[in-house]
């Protein structure tokens, strides 16, 4: 199977950039992103462009939807697949959506009297915001194309009163009010404590006594829980900011607590603090209220889909970085459906099956690594973690947000760890083939991490998958 190029953001500019390596020659298709971060940003609009331009060519390539490419920062993306494979990053234009179409057929398209599908782009990336609550996104994503009745909408369900749609500086108007008091699919909680587990991470505890906090497995009145892992969004009220004309910014956290915790209403985040992170450098500063949205799906169980399939694997490779272990709880969640879930479900729903680890960080930011050689004593192939490497990279070059945490880095690792596997070194193209080559088919392969490392991820996982569908990236 083809591969396609490692990450490099040299040279990016502020329509599509791509990035070509020598490969053997293939059927040419193009593959869009239909991800969660490519939705949000408009990609069912960049699929419809794109083949509406491949057919002004007479192109005969076809243009299929896909599964996360692992380049989430840059949405929407989408990959031609040929002799010279090419990721095309932030198609956000017509003449973006062209150079795609161009790639792959080595024809031009005529672009002079073609309706350009921005607004209708702008229209899916609104309304996909509106769905899952994130109000600043909803605004963003609006732009000169929405309506003053969808900019007052809203407004009204992010706790703003009617009337402020009319203002000619919405942002600044808004920073003169008092916060909302109420904000439709949130919930406001307490920040009970923070505990450093590195010189870089520390966990968040909170509480919440609101019952609009929602429920990760909705049921009653005759409907059945469906298992998923989920993520919660927090509203950072950094005040007046870039992203938006809201006094927030609006950031996914995957609580590494249970679903059964969170409806007890406790709630615990593993967060890396960054120096200039507008988000966690806000939390660290220990605000009273914190709101905390809904629980919202992030992968459907047992297949670890995006959206519900019928794919179910023999076994599950996860290949996570950094805090993008906070997966792994959450998988192994559905081991202990009962304790750890709250809910009941079949045998046939649960993750009974080997789950192989293979985890990426830096050796002052190891984190869960109590948690990990416990799942690791428990191996087996319905319970705990059957192989596990850990792979050290070379420290943060960042100034430590706690530098008086003990422990979280390679000497606690080498202690709890003892007997398992400590490799110095980056996720390489033969760990990856060793380690997917040793599972049981058909395979799930789950990637989280930083946006360079499921870019690379996925550019080793093409050579050896056996098909594309069986990888799932999440974007740490």
């Amino acid at each position: 199977m083809a591969a396609y190029p490692m990450y490099d953001r040299s040279g990016i500019d502020d329509g599509d950039t791509t990035y070509g390596v020598s490969d053997i020659p293939v059927p040419v298709e193009v593959n869009v992103c239909y991800a969660r971060s490519c939705r949000n940003r408009g990609s069912e609009a960049v699929l419809t462009e794109i083949e509406e331009l491949m057919a002004s060519v007479g192109g005969k390539c076809p243009v299929y939807k896909v599964g996360c490419l692992g380049y989430c920062n840059e949405a929407p993306n989408a990959l031609v697949r040929d002799g010279n494979p090419s990721v095309h990053l932030r198609i956000r234009s017509l003449e973006a959506s062209a150079s795609v179409v161009e790639k792959a057929t080595g024809k031009r398209p005529v672009l002079t009297g073609r309706p350009n599908l921005e607004d209708l782009r702008a229209k899916r990336a609104r309304k996909a915001a509106f769905d899952v609550g994130k109000w600043n996104m909803a605004l963003q994503a609006g732009g000169a194309g929405a309506t003053r009745e969808e900019v007052e909408e809203v407004l009204a369900r992010a706790g703003y009163p009617e009337g402020c749609g009319a203002a000619p500086n919405l942002a600044k108007a808004l920073a003169a009010l008092p916060p909302p008091t109420v904000i439709d699919n949130y919930a406001p909680w307490t920040l009970e404590s923070a505990t450093p587990v590195s010189k870089h991470s520390a966990i968040f505890r909170l509480s919440c006594k609101d019952r609009k906090r929602g429920t990760p497995h909705p049921r009653g009145s005759g409907r059945q829980p469906e298992p998923k892992t989920w993520h919660t969004t927090m509203l950072a009220q950094i005040g007046s900011n870039a992203e938006g004309p809201l006094p927030w910014v609006e950031r996914d956290y995957t609580p590494i607590s249970t679903a059964k915790e969170w409806e007890s209403g406790q709630c615990e985040l593993l967060v890396k603090v960054y120096p200039g992170g507008l988000a966690s450098s806000w939390l660290n500063k220990k605000p009273p209220v914190v709101w905390l949205s809904k629980p919202a799906q992030t992968l459907s169980v047992p297949g670890l889909m995006e959206d519900p399939g019928g794919f179910r694997p023999g076994s599950v490779l996860l290949l996570l970085a950094g805090t993008g272990v906070v997966a792994l709880p959450q998988i192994l969640a559905h081991r202990d459906p009962i304790r750890k879930l709250g809910i009941a479900t079949p045998s046939y729903k649960q993750l009974r099956v080997p789950i192989d680890l293979i985890l990426s960080c830096r050796e002052d930011d190891v984190l869960l690594i109590k948690q990990i050689a416990e799942w690791c004593r428990e191996a087996g192939d319905t319970v705990g973690i059957r192989r596990f490497t850990l792979l050290l990279t070379s420290a943060n070059t960042t100034q430590p947000i706690f530098p008086e945490a003990s422990g979280g880095d390679a000497a606690e690792a080498e202690l709890e760890l003892q007997g398992l596997t400590i490799l110095r070194e980056r996720l390489g193209q033969r760990l990856v083939e060793e380690a997917y080559t040793r599972m049981e088919k058909p395979c799930r392969v789950v990637v989280s991490g930083p946006g360079g490392f499921n870019g690379v991820a996925r550019e080793y996982l093409d050579k050896v998958v056996e098909r594309t569908d069986e990888v799932t990236i999440l974007s740490a």
